[in-house]
């Protein structure tokens, strides 16, 4: 019976110009799980967007690192860069992982304390890490592989500004 009245409540809430907050007050769910407000789920979205992102990314670089060295050291050739090839993408694969780790213990610590401060840091982590690569990208000229970077700097600005 509760599910069909959730269920009536979402339908009649289209034609109503109420927010969800203002419907639902402090009872919004997902699976269960009660929520402050829709912006902590979207924190938590984009979040998991990253995670899936960022960790693949730094798992790629530790388990094909010599692959990932030889592009880098190709790509960065004409450029100061390359005599710290290693060191860069060692310092940037910490970087991703570190955000990463962040990320998932943000998740998890939103789920049992009830508060994304956590997130905020994975999102701060990893908005220096996109500055670093897009440092590199413009270095090495590369101004589409820059511009690729922009999405994925503005999603984390949202989030970041999603914590007013």
């Amino acid at each position: 019976m509760k599910k069909l009245v959730y269920f009536v409540l979402c339908c009649h809430s289209f034609g109503n110009s109420l927010s969800v907050e203002q419907l639902y007050g402090d009872r919004i769910e997902l699976l269960g799980i009660p929520f402050k407000d829709p912006l902590v789920l979207c924190q938590i979205f984009i979040a998991l967007f990253l995670i899936v992102v960022f960790l693949q990314s730094s798992v790629d670089k530790i388990f094909d690192r010599r692959s990932n060295l030889a592009f880098f050291e190709s790509h960065f050739s004409g450029t100061f860069l390359k005599y710290f090839i290693p060191y860069l993408l060692t310092f940037v694969t910490i970087l991703e992982l570190a955000g990463s780790a962040t990320l998932i213990f943000g998740i998890y610590y939103a789920f049992t304390a009830k508060t994304t401060l956590w997130i905020f840091y994975g999102y701060v982590i990893l908005a220096m890490t996109i500055i670093f690569l897009l440092f590199g990208q413009r270095i090495a000229k590369d101004y589409v592989a820059a511009a690729d970077l922009v999405p994925y700097f503005i999603l984390i600005m949202l989030g970041i500004m999603s914590m007013y």
